[in-house]
């Protein structure tokens, strides 16, 4: 939902295209208004946003560095030089990413035969979404979109490895409050550094956008961070296949793109996909 809310949001901000200094700003507003939401959160029910021991900051700073700057500024880059949907469904690929790095970097996260199926069942889905109507596959692939949405990809999957490991040293619900407010706060001040070239217009219907993107970060990276700490990764990642699913219906009525015959049969596929990782025995 957030990627088509986002393209919304820069049309009723009047951001243009080539405006790369506004789309930071407008990132970092989101995210430093979320992480301080959830550091709110924390603090309304009592619970401690110390970060005990002083090496720790290295890994809270790793973390707002990969899992909010560097992830959503490939992100709005990227989605400004790509369709919402077609964004939507690459950014999806961060959940095999990461299934594959922590199989690698934890023993506890062995790549087994039924979680190789599950995968290639979600890889098969999002490469069916993407067929052109004449045959051909990935049309007008570019460095500024598809790569910036790949390379988002990659740094939500090393965010997911990075979560797993803070989780184990300090509260995980502060540290997602300390993180975003920290990136946000570097995408900001990246955003003003450069300067905006577009004149922002600020109306009622662009801060109700904005506001419902910032209770999606707040809400979703919260829940998205505790189930990475208590649960198997690949159980958790493999449901990012279905964000194309509801990426390429909101972009559908949001944006009026095109509802092509095969989101339904991707539908099929990244289900089972999901239903093989999340089968023991």
């Amino acid at each position: 939902m957030a990627y088509p809310l986002i393209k919304v949001g820069y049309g009723l901000f009047k951001l243009s295209s080539d405006d790369l200094g506004g789309k930071l700003l407008f990132a970092g507003a989101r995210f430093l208004f979320a992480g301080l939401l959830v550091t709110v959160f924390c603090i309304g029910r009592k619970q401690s946003l110390e970060v005990k021991r002083k090496k720790d900051f290295a890994w809270l700073a790793l973390l707002a560095l990969v899992n909010t700057a560097l992830h959503y500024m490939f992100a709005y880059i990227g989605l400004s030089n790509n369709p919402s949907a077609r964004s939507t469904i690459l950014d999806s690929m961060g959940g095999f990413f990461l299934i594959l790095l922590s199989a690698a970097l934890f023993e506890d996260e062995r790549l087994n035969k039924r979680k190789a199926a599950g995968c290639l069942m979600g890889v098969a889905g999002i490469v069916l979404i993407n067929v052109s109507p004449n045959g051909r596959f990935f049309d007008h692939i570019t460095f500024l979109g598809d790569g910036m949405i790949l390379l988002n990809a990659l740094c939500g999957a090393f965010g997911g490895i990075i979560t797993r490991i803070v989780s184990r040293k300090m509260n995980i619900l502060s540290a997602t409050g300390h993180s975003m407010t920290i990136g946000g706060a570097f995408l900001f001040l990246a955003g003003a550094s450069i300067g905006t070239t577009s004149a922002w217009e600020f109306q009622f219907s662009g801060i109700i956008i904005l506001t419902v993107l910032v209770l999606i970060s707040a809400v979703c990276f919260v829940i998205y961070n505790e189930l990475l700490s208590f649960h198997p990764i690949s159980e958790i990642a493999i449901y990012n296949a279905l964000i194309p699913v509801l990426g390429v219906m909101f972009a559908a009525v949001l944006l009026q793109e095109p509802l092509k015959w095969q989101y339904f049969a991707s539908v099929l596929l990244v289900a089972i996909g999901i239903r093989f990782v999340n089968t023991r025995g």
